[in-house]
């Protein structure tokens, strides 16, 4: 059970969204306290704030949006509302090329990945964040909690937020190490400790996808979202991120979540005024 914060974050939305699709029947929490009135989730419900956000990011209504959610459309309804909303803003607004983007992008999830693996890959937008980070070159994925560690003891606990998150630089298919940059978020700026570099991770647009289960399957998510990425509008570029919002107990790795993203560019290379001004 996810607690109201900790969904939100993980669902890329603020606790006042959540509340509010609470209040118009479009998410019903898993369980509210009778004592504090205090709402829990569980970690499927994900998927249904997914799709609220996609029906949301397309223009739909809230009442299109609880119908939709209310009769579970087949993939094959659900490529034909979406091609049927991209009609609607090519004729409406020429210049809105980052919605239509947008569109493109969700169509390609949709009707393929999705599909075939279960994965849903979703361009999001990424704030600023601060980090606490350890960064060295390992034989084994494994001694990524070695890292980690490093952090944990050596930064103040009431520093750290949130869950632990690694950029992997290089892995073990690209050289002879791995290079592993382990990082803790932070609830704000902080001078750094010994061996750990404090900085500010900037804004950035994220291909992302929750993998849950096995470690072993995550190799898998991987090849799905560069084949997604083969047939977006986008580009990637940088390392990769994982961030482990669950993390197994012994012999549970079903209860593990994992979220990867790449950091994601338009394919023509331009940013978004110079495509405005083409």
């Amino acid at each position: 059970m996810l607690k109201i914060g900790e969904f939100a974050q993980l669902g890329n939305v603020s606790i006042r969204a959540l509340r509010f699709y609470h209040e118009e029947g479009l998410l019903e929490p898993s369980h509210i306290d009778p004592s504090t009135n205090y709402r829990s989730y569980e970690p499927k419900q994900l998927r249904n704030l997914q799709d609220i956000r996609l029906y949301k990011a397309i223009g739909l209504s809230l009442a299109e949006i609880r119908e939709l959610l209310r009769e579970r459309p087949t993939l094959t309804e659900l490529r034909e509302i979406l091609g049927d909303r991209r009609a609607l803003l090519k004729r409406r607004i020429q210049d809105d090329l980052e919605c239509l983007a947008r569109i493109e992008a969700q169509l390609n999830a949709v009707a393929g990945e999705r599909e075939r693996t279960g994965w849903r890959i979703e361009v999001r937008e990424i704030q600023p964040v601060w980090v606490a980070a350890c960064r060295e070159k390992i034989g084994a994925y494994e001694e990524a909690d070695y890292l980690f560690g490093e952090i944990e003891r050596r930064m103040e606990p009431e520093l750290l937020a949130g869950k632990r998150a690694a950029l992997w630089h290089t892995c073990l298919n690209e050289g002879p190490q791995i290079d592993c940059e382990a990082l803790r978020f932070l609830k704000h700026p902080s001078s750094p400790a010994r061996g750990i570099r404090v900085y500010q991770m900037p804004a950035t647009r994220v291909a992302s996808v929750f993998h849950t289960g096995a470690d072993n399957a995550i190799p898998q998510a991987y090849k799905t979202v560069q084949a997604w990425l083969g047939k977006s509008n986008f580009v990637s570029r940088g390392p990769k991120c994982e961030i482990y919002w669950r993390e197994p107990h012994k012999g549970g790795d079903d209860e593990s979540l994992t979220e990867i993203r790449l950091a994601v560019f338009p394919r023509d290379g331009r940013s978004r005024v110079q495509r405005r001004a083409a």
